[in-house]
């Protein structure tokens, strides 16, 4: 069964290239499968494109979800970046 987290955007120019880039990445780096939801936008939290496509805009409230042996990592480190104001990705 899959994790999922709430977390609200809080890079102040939203998911654009390089964070959506460095999600994806760090999300490659675990077994789990990565789902990221914005309303009813899903893309694959692997994909930097998908993610890009999801236009998510500083305050968005996206869904993570992780689904796999090590979900619950995947999906704290994950919500991290999202959360995280900065472009410190």
């Amino acid at each position: 069964m899959p994790l999922r987290r709430t977390v609200t955007v809080a890079n102040p120019a939203g998911l654009h290239m390089r964070p959506a880039t460095a999600f994806a990445q760090c999300a490659r780096g675990y077994r789990a499968a990565v789902t990221v939801w914005n309303g009813t936008k899903r893309a694959d939290g692997k994909s930097s494109l998908d993610l890009i496509l999801l236009v998510a805009l500083p305050g968005d409230v996206l869904v993570v979800e992780a689904d796999g042996d090590d979900a619950p990592d995947a999906l704290n480190r994950l919500a991290d970046l999202l959360a995280d104001p900065g472009d410190g990705f």
